[in-house]
């Protein structure tokens, strides 16, 4: 965890350094302009591709994993800073997604992404998890609780 921690302040420490660099020689205002340009092409790439992600799991249930890797690169895109937007950029191209499905593929032996194979990953699926139904009956007795619970609203804002 420690290692985790300082290689996310190195990153951290890098990104500055490379905007004030930037920034030196573009100018303060262009430099912020430009990253505000990139964060909002995240939020569209995030945004389009993530809707049809969701629509394609719950027909299916699987998607191929070059699709996971649009809104990763717009998730990328949101993070202030040049060397993680250069990192986004990188996503998007053909060779690059390309070298990544193999490296996914000869890791979990699938170039499917499905919730299944992430959480049999994931250090989440570690717990106990219970499936249940809540069921609410409905009978008349309710109907008078909830009218008295309106009148005792009301007579609180009085």
């Amino acid at each position: 965890m420690k290692k985790f921690f300082l290689i996310m302040f190195l990153c951290f420490v890098l990104e500055l350094f490379v905007i004030i660099k930037v920034g030196s020689v573009i100018g303060g205002f262009n430099t912020i302009l430009l990253m505000f340009v990139l964060m909002v092409v995240g939020c569209v790439l995030i945004k389009l591709r993530f809707k049809k992600i969701m629509e394609i799991m719950q027909t299916q249930g699987v998607v191929d994993f070059k699709l996971i890797l649009l809104p990763l690169a717009g998730f990328l895109f949101l993070f202030p800073g040049f060397i993680s937007d250069i990192l986004g950029l990188l996503l998007l191209l053909p060779p690059v997604q390309s070298k990544a499905e193999k490296v996914y593929r000869n890791s979990t032996h699938s170039s499917q992404f499905s919730w299944q194979s992430f959480s049999e990953t994931s250090s989440f699926s570690k717990g106990r998890v219970i499936d249940a139904t809540v069921i609410h009956d409905e009978d008349e007795n309710s109907d008078d609780t909830k009218s008295s619970d309106k009148k005792n609203d009301n007579s609180f804002l009085q």
